[in-house]
């Protein structure tokens, strides 16, 4: 008579049941580990978790509560984490920086990037909490503290989550066994200690750190301070693949630091370009030649963010042929440079494949691509130039001026397929005579055209899908716009 084996799951070897578990998706695990109480524990094996996205946002505090609880146990376990965090909320930040305090105990972690909601740590007229606020006014007939109390379990103002975050990457950067990759997500308060965390990276990760995220987003762009930053501090780097600054510290020494033979081949470098300062003597053709013939696959990825200066030295300075320029942004600039575009399309017929030339509706310079040729129309228009001369661009964005209709079926037609992204508001479609705002009539022809020329169904933005900042200049922050766009690129595609 045989006997049944009795088989107890629950003492199966945690080397086993790891290795198991290593085949599933992260839901299945999840419902894996629920059924036995004794594998629960597998389930926080560190294997599982080298890579965390924690979420700080008042707006989806369920994501903020499954976040917090990850981060107690995750965070001296994980390799690489990336922080979300609504920049502007005092019980964001304590949470933020009750992470980046953890991470502190943390030596293998070797990834950090911040991706915030706004470039700055506090709130237009209110830079200091809730509780402060409210509990300071304890003296003008305010006697119910309890009830202000309860709002923030913490009571620190954004300059002092600045402080506390500076000496968490500071000690992150020298704990760090193997410190690859380092991103600010543009924080102007963070990103001004830059000569600060140079230096520590320079002693004590010159020859791991890939991926370097210095450039910001100003909160105010015609007014900030320039930081002590040399090419020198960059001599340290041999293993540099991205990296992103803003254009105030680009000079030709910098390129021929970035350009020696030794160093490992770069993928990307992003230049973010604010005010010009007066000082600033810029780069030379020739800097660049070198640089790419060092770095032959790298791209250039060029950002102007409410950039007067920029816009107009594109073509005196800023620009030059041997960049290897692929990616164009020029946000709420407020002009836009006719030269410059023909420029891109003579320059970087080879290399450019993503163009954006976005601000808002109501600006002063809605004509300027279509009334502002009216007495040269000898020469053809620089968008449809561009599109016929640059063989890989996928992407164009024009948001902010009025277009012909016409046009932009040309560029659908010059293009074709190979056009991934057109994006256009219906409001910034014009008639092609009279430059009056199509009608609707009109756009529904526009849209058929375009999409018989781009192999895809296609439509202009409307009014409801546009961002509020750039619908009218003054109903939000264009940060909001412009952050997610700009972040992306600190990553190697």
């Amino acid at each position: 008579m045989s006997t049944q084996t009795q088989w107890h799951w629950n003492l199966l070897p945690s080397v086993i049941l790891i290795e198991i578990l290593s085949y599933l998706p992260l839901s299945d695990r999840i419902n894996a580990c629920s059924t036995c109480k004794s594998w629960r524990s597998a389930l926080f094996h560190p294997s599982f978790w080298r890579r965390i996205e924690l979420v700080f946002k008042s707006c989806d505090w369920s994501s903020v509560e499954r976040s917090r609880f990850v981060a107690s146990w995750g965070a001296r376990k994980l390799r690489s984490c990336i922080l979300h965090l609504e920049t502007v909320n005092t019980n964001c930040l304590v949470e933020a920086d009750h992470v980046l305090l953890k991470l502190t105990r943390n030596p293998q972690i070797e990834e950090l990037i911040l991706l915030p909601s706004h470039c700055h740590t506090f709130t237009k007229g209110h830079d200091r909490p809730y509780y402060l606020r409210h509990h300071n006014n304890n003296n003008n007939n305010n006697k119910n503290t309890a009830t202000h109390r309860r709002c923030l379990p913490c009571s620190r103002s954004s300059y002092q989550f600045i402080e506390s975050a500076q000496e968490s990457l500071q000690s992150i950067i020298s704990n760090s066994r193997n410190f690859r990759t380092v991103v600010l997500g543009c924080i102007q308060d963070l990103t001004d200690q830059a000569d600060i965390f140079l230096p520590l990276l320079a002693n004590h990760q010159a020859n791991t750190v890939s991926t370097l995220g210095l450039a910001s987003v100003k909160y105010d762009p015609n007014s900030y301070a320039l930081l002590d930053i040399t090419p020198d501090n960059f001599t340290a780097f041999t293993n540099i693949q991205v990296l992103t600054l803003d254009y105030d510290y680009v000079s030709d020494r910098l390129l021929s630091v970035l350009s020696t033979p030794y160093n490992t081949p770069m993928r990307k470098l992003v230049l973010h370009v604010h005010g010009i300062d007066q000082t600033h003597r810029g780069t030379t053709e020739y800097m660049w030649y070198r640089f790419k013939q060092q770095h032959p696959q790298c791209n250039l990825l060029m950002n102007l963010m409410h950039s007067y200066d920029g816009v107009e030295q594109l073509g005196s300075g800023l620009l030059h042929p041997s960049m290897p320029l692929t990616h164009f942004r020029a946000f709420f600039c407020e002009w836009i440079n006719i030269a410059a575009l023909r420029l891109l399309s003579n320059w970087y017929s080879e290399s450019l494949r993503h163009l954006m030339w976005v601000d808002s509706l109501d600006h002063g310079g809605w004509g300027m691509l279509t009334q502002g040729r009216d007495g040269d129309q000898e020469s053809p228009d620089p968008l449809v130039m561009l599109a016929w001369k640059c063989k890989n661009l996928e992407h164009l964005t024009l948001m902010g001026y009025g277009y012909g209709g016409s046009d932009v079926v040309a560029i659908a037609r010059l293009r074709g397929t190979g056009l991934k992204e057109l994006f256009i508001p219906e409001e910034c479609l014009e008639a092609d005579e009279s430059h009056e705002p199509a009608n609707e009539e009109d756009i529904d022809n526009i849209a058929e055209d375009v999409s018989a020329g781009l192999g895809k169904t296609w439509r202009p933005l409307t009014l409801s899908e546009l961002h509020p900042c750039v619908r009218t200049a003054s109903s939000a922050d264009t940060d909001h716009f412009i952050l997610p766009r700009v972040l992306s690129d600190s990553v190697i595609s």
